[in-house]
């Protein structure tokens, strides 16, 4: 049915003056050295484009995008659809309908997953949100293709909170944010309840951040009470890493693991600016699955160039029992919007 509206409405724009048309996108090339390679050092190098073609007319917006790359055989050397959906307004209600990427809360549990013939619905009433959302695929439901969940959304003593429940699939999850005095605060908290032979989950999420002189500092917490069977999640960093979240930034090469990869994640940032250049240093104590102890070091410098920017990292994780893990992996990317 879905499809259908999409179809439709696409159509209808077709055949009627586009008030705007304009095409949008994104890309990256990357070369990296990977110490943490099977069979020893390796070099690995990835590219990806991304266009996104939007058609606008009066308060409807038609988004169809094409992403070429390498790390799917699919999209290896010709374009695939991956996006195309339609954003649109009916009386006080807003429509999203299509395939799209959708993030629950924060991310902690989903980001940025891609979903088919999904609609979401919202609207306002007084200051609060009101939202439903369903699609095919997704949710992280195991007991069935299709997920539907309510939100609830408001501005509660400063700081922005919203709360999702998926009443088929027994999961809740409560993120809140905002900045006080200076000081961002983030944190979420998604709970499962145990359904047709699926164990509980239980994810929290704490980020605190602010500046000090020319000092950007941040702490973040990941806790993962059930990392054995938690929905894949490929696409959440913690601080910006790039050595967790093998998706994350369009593909990450010198990521190690993935962030449901751990039950625990605690770590600092501090980041400053130098002659026009961002440096980042990343520390972070964790235990990999259920009892492997072992931290991770990065140092991320980026520096904007004509018409792009320029990525250089070097990634580290060490003490790890599974010596693969051990190694430093070093990349150098190259990103251009347009």
């Amino acid at each position: 049915m879905k499809k259908l509206i999409v179809t439709a409405v696409a159509t209808t724009m077709a055949s009627t003056s586009m008030a705007d048309i304009s095409i949008k996108g994104d890309a990256y090339i990357q070369y990296a050295d990977i110490g943490t390679n099977v069979s020893g050092s390796n070099t690995e190098n990835r590219k990806r484009v991304n266009l996104n073609v939007i058609g606008k007319s009066g308060v409807t917006t038609v988004v169809v995008s094409f992403r070429t790359d390498d790390n799917t055989p699919a999209r290896s050397g010709a374009s695939n659809l991956h996006q195309f959906y339609i954003t649109t307004k009916v009386g006080p209600v807003n429509v999203k309908a299509g395939d799209f990427y959708d993030t629950i809360g924060l991310g902690a549990w989903s980001k940025s997953a891609g979903k088919t013939d999904a609609l979401s619905l919202s609207t306002k009433v007084g200051s609060v949100t009101l939202g439903v959302y369903t699609t095919d695929v997704g949710g992280g439901t195991a007991a069935a293709s299709g997920a539907t969940n309510v939100s609830i959304a408001a501005k509660v003593a400063g700081a922005k909170v919203k709360l999702i429940n998926d009443p088929r699939a027994k999961w809740t999850d409560l993120s809140a944010s905002g900045t006080f005095a200076g000081i961002s605060v983030a944190a979420e908290h998604f709970k499962r309840k145990s359904v047709n032979g699926h164990p509980e989950e239980k994810i929290t999420l704490l980020h605190v951040g602010g500046k000090a002189g020319a000092i950007k500092w941040d702490i973040a917490q990941y806790k993962n009470k059930d990392v054995v069977n938690t929905h894949s999640n490929s696409k959440f960093t913690l601080l910006g890493s790039m050595l967790i979240g093998h998706r994350a930034r369009g593909r990450t090469a010198t990521a190690v693991a993935d962030v449901e990869d751990f039950s625990k994640i605690l770590g600092v940032s501090v980041s400053t600016k130098v002659a026009g250049s961002k440096i980042k240093a990343i520390y972070t104590k964790n235990t990999y699955s259920a009892a492997d102890k072992v931290t991770g070091a990065e140092l991320i410098f980026t520096h904007a160039v004509s018409g792009g920017k320029l990525t250089a990292n070097l990634a580290k994780f060490s003490g790890s029992e599974f010596d693969i893990m051990n190694g430093t992996n070093k990349g150098i990317r190259f990103d251009i919007k347009f």
